[in-house]
């Protein structure tokens, strides 16, 4: 029988300065290119994830996070392709820094955070952000007060490869960032 909370990994990257190079807390080989069917998009968790640090930032005097569409694009791409490859890093499959994907969706910030994790099977928005507090570097992430927007995409895969080890994995990211 399997453990409902058999995985949680967590990976956290920051960059105030974006041509810092981003930081690869993983490797593994990559995965089928083939699109894969079993992904599902959780759209509820990703407002609930935002509700709950928001909640957690309230209660320590700090201003919320605003919905950041945008964020969540760049959010988006990241799991799915993280999905898709079976790599659980901040660096996308064609080597480029997570500043780089963001970039993309977010341009011209003045700060830039990313905060990981998945989870086996699944879990709820207090257990992963609860996970995420009890990291330092997460932490410092979710309570820093120049953060003014934040994007989450958590999706569903019934059959996950690589670093998730086939099995039935939730995978969020939660983008972070700051306009000049």
């Amino acid at each position: 029988m399997q453990s409902t909370r058999r995985h949680a990994v967590l990976l956290v990257i920051t960059s105030a300065v974006l041509a810092t190079p981003a930081v690869t807390a993983a490797t593994a080989g990559a995965g089928s290119n083939a699109a894969r069917v079993s992904v599902t998009a959780l759209r509820a968790l990703d407002a609930q994830i935002l509700a709950r640090v928001n909640a957690v930032r309230a209660n320590r005097g700090l201003r919320a996070l605003r919905a950041s569409p945008r964020l969540a694009a760049a959010a988006a791409l990241h799991s799915r392709e993280m999905a898709r490859t079976g790599r659980f890093q901040h660096e996308s499959p064609d080597g480029s820094s997570f500043s780089r994907r963001i970039l993309r969706f977010y341009p011209r910030p003045s700060a830039i955070g990313e905060t990981l994790i998945w989870w086996s099977p699944d879990a709820g928005a207090s257990a992963i952000v609860d996970e995420w507090l009890a990291s330092p570097g997460h932490r410092e992430i979710l309570l820093d007060p120049t953060y003014r927007e934040m994007g989450v995409s958590a999706i569903h895969d019934t059959d996950a490869p690589g670093d998730f080890e086939d099995l039935e994995a939730t995978i969020v990211t939660a983008d972070f960032g700051a306009r000049r």
